[in-house]
């Protein structure tokens, strides 16, 4: 079985992970002692690999078939895991090495030193090296805080930058205060929706469109539903801003009422729902938030695929900094709005099994939960 290892951002690893782990649902995810590399173990095609760095806000680099060096000062055996590794995968056109530390540098090992003799290596082999445009590259992370050496032919760019975030909220033609950052709004579509072929992506209640332009421009076949006119129209803006001519849908009406809104050929087609509630606007009348998220996860189940998934996003009192691993079961939270049983008690209620949580901090007086749940087969 092939085995190849994951190269992590840092801005939030636990859901990096999830978000791996959704893009590829047929690979086994093994967490090393790194908060930032993790092992994926299966038949992991070249086409999944390039689609999944591509898409994947949490993820820099794929690994083929990588060498994990852990916990040794002398690097002499690693080299010559190395040398084994390069004949039984060669690579066709120039390449060239690219190290990469995580968590500072790992005391005893020079990556510039490591990267010249396996560049020795390959030119030996006859390689052509180029440094500025390799066809190839092969990726060598140093992770200082497990003392593991991850080396393999990358795929990907190996850069802690994935360019969304480039994509600033602030940025766009129709701007809110409470729009999320890009590089949430794509981790939680990716979350959600799993790999871009699965199906259709929802967002279920629009606002500026941050989760539809994110959705749309991993080549996802997108919806976006709001009940208020100007959002929608702001949403159409910022989504012509990001990616003119897309085949995104943005549909004025009511999350409560899918059925009624979207067209027939979705209905059961949804794979991916995500939902930032407008907190602080009152676009549903007389609904509290409680009845507001609990009627629209019954509506949303009536028009979802059988094998659906759920992203909400929660405004949270202060929870400190969590982002190596998700919540424990048991773990109390103290949102906003409403009180956590509540919600809890509504995902049973309509037909959804809540299966992790997250949380990101924001600022001194405000985090944010975030919860991924599962459509529970009816009988």
């Amino acid at each position: 079985m092939a085995s190849h290892v994951a190269s992590l951002r840092g801005w939030h690893p636990a859901l990096a992970r999830a978000e791996v782990s959704a893009l590829l649902p047929h690979a086994k995810l093994i967490r090393l002692a790194s908060r930032r590399l993790v092992r994926l173990e299966g038949d992991i095609s070249p086409s999944q690999m390039q689609a999944t760095v591509e898409r994947a806000s949490g993820c820099q680099a794929l690994l083929c078939h990588a060498v994990v060096w852990e916990h040794e000062v002398d690097t002499s055996a690693f080299i010559e895991q190395m040398q084994t590794y390069l004949e039984a995968y060669p690579r066709t056109g120039s390449v060239a090495v690219r190290a990469m530390k995580h968590e500072g540098k790992m005391a005893g090992v020079s990556s510039r030193e490591l990267a010249r003799k396996i560049g020795g290596m390959l030119s030996s082999q006859g390689y052509s090296i180029d440094l500025e445009s390799p066809v190839h590259r092969l990726g060598m992370v140093l992770d200082a805080s497990a003392g593991i050496i991850a080396c393999g032919w990358m795929v990907g760019s190996g850069d802690d930058s994935d360019g969304i975030t480039s994509r600033r909220a602030t940025d766009r033609p129709f701007f809110k205060p409470v729009s999320l950052d890009p590089r949430l709004a794509r981790l939680a579509v990716n979350v959600a929706s799993g790999p871009h072929d699965k199906g259709a992506t929802l967002d279920l209640m629009t606002g500026t469109g941050g989760f539809v332009l994110e959705a749309a421009l991993s080549g996802r076949e997108t919806y976006g539903v709001d009940l208020d006119p100007l959002m929608i129209e702001g949403a159409q803006k910022n989504l012509d801003w990001a990616m003119p001519n897309s085949e995104a849908k943005l549909l004025l009406g009511d999350a409560t009422q899918l059925l009624d809104v979207l067209p027939l050929h979705a209905h059961n087609r949804i794979c991916g729902f995500v939902l930032d509630p407008p907190y602080g606007r009152n676009s549903h009348g007389s609904l509290d938030h409680a009845d507001l998220i609990r009627s629209v996860l019954q509506s949303a189940r009536m028009v979802a695929a059988p094998d659906a998934d759920l992203v909400l996003i929660l405004p949270m009192h202060p929870f400190g900094e969590h982002p190596d691993e998700a919540l424990k079961v048991d773990a109390s939270v103290e949102l906003l709005h409403g009180q956590w049983h509540e919600i809890e008690s509504t995902f049973v209620e309509t037909g959804w099994r809540i299966n992790q949580r997250w949380v990101e901090h924001v600022h001194a007086s405000l985090g944010r939960l975030i919860l991924h749940a599962t459509i529970v087969p009816q009988d």
